[in-house]
């Protein structure tokens, strides 16, 4: 983590480097190279310096991922033990039959390890004493220093505790050290545990009896190197690469059908692509349509607003001669009266 810190440092200032070549219009790769070798010759020393450091603080006791207790309620032969660990090595010693595997095993199912993966039970609820209906196991982990997982959450302590039932209920609880729960969920877990490097269902980290006896009495060469495949995760990642390679075979063959439909497909497009070509024209005829019938229908107000208009004008003017009408009439009817 340091080094990668040291390299983010370097790139960081790579990256200034960067901003300043297109300020000045274009740097080449060797010119990259000198700045780094500049970089180097100058943080040389610094850095050495401070990798040594660290392999030599406190005689090289990590600063996060120890485990610094361990708290057991109700689990296997226990109905309540706890332990205090010390910083480097510890040792658990007792009779046969006293349980201190049972601590081995409390940590397996407290960071989330399978429980067939002890060799003690084959489920959860296996590991709940008998005559009783809950289980408890708390783990605490230190969490300081440069690299401590969310320290502003969880302090320079991650409290683990993990609750199971005889009816196969499970869950988690993660506090930090005032034991505020932080998150009850196993993918936090997973993260804090990836974060520390801590691989419980991995031999190298976590050996039980059983794979210890299976590693002793391992008479072939073969099943040790499988061991040791186990140990390392390299089976785990030729694993992977085997799912990745038959996901892109599975891959190939269906771009291989599709590819064999392709054609079928263009000959399908090039149909529907037409049809929509006349399709358009024919939305484009009925809307030049739709216009014309508007237009005609307009042409017709036009047409009796002409008509109407002359109708008024025919009426003004036989308004204006009714007043002579009416008074020919009346010359009339007086000249009527008066020859009779």
């Amino acid at each position: 983590m340091e080094k990668r810190r040291i390299l983010m440092m370097k790139n960081k200032n790579k990256n200034f480097k960067e901003s300043d070549k297109v300020v000045a219009g274009g740097r080449g790769e060797d010119e990259d190279e000198e700045d780094d070798e500049q970089f180097e010759a100058k943080n040389g020393d610094t850095i050495r310096a401070r990798l040594e450091s660290k392999r030599h603080v406190q005689g090289g006791v990590a600063e996060y991922g120890i485990i610094e207790y361990i708290e057991m309620r109700q689990f296997m032969c226990h109905k309540y033990l706890t332990f205090h660990f010390g910083p480097q090595i510890n040792f658990i010693t007792g009779h046969n039959g006293s349980g201190k595997s049972a601590a081995l095993s409390a940590l397996t199912v407290a960071l989330g390890g399978k429980a067939n993966s002890t060799g003690r039970g084959s489920g959860i609820k296996s590991f709940i004493r008998e005559g009783q209906s809950v289980s408890e196991v708390t783990i605490h982990l230190k969490n300081q220093g440069e690299e401590a997982y969310k320290t502003t959450e969880y302090g320079k302590t991650i409290v683990i505790t993990r609750r199971f039932t005889k009816e196969g209920g499970s869950s988690w609880k993660i506090k930090s050290k005032d034991g505020k729960v932080i998150s009850t969920k196993k993918e936090e877990l997973a993260a804090i545990c990836d974060h520390m490097n801590i691989q419980v269902d991995n031999p190298m980290n976590v050996l039980t009896q059983d794979s210890a006896r299976q590693f002793l009495s391992a008479s072939h060469p073969q099943d040790k190197y499988k061991f040791f495949l186990r140990g390392t995760q390299l089976s785990r990642l030729s694993d992977e690469y085997d799912t990745c390679l038959e996901n892109i075979t599975q891959t190939a063959k269906v771009l291989a059908q599709n590819k064999e439909a392709l054609l079928d497909l263009r000959t399908r497009f090039a149909e529907a692509s037409a049809r929509y070509q006349e399709a358009a024209k024919a939305r484009e005829q009925k809307q030049k349509l739709d216009d014309l019938k508007k237009e005609l229908a307009w042409s017709h107000v036009k047409k009796k607003e002409d008509e109407m208009t002359s109708k008024i004008g025919e009426v003004a003017k036989a308004s204006r001669r009714l007043p002579r009408i009416e008074e020919s009439i009346k010359d009339a009817q007086v000249g009527f009266f008066f020859f009779r």
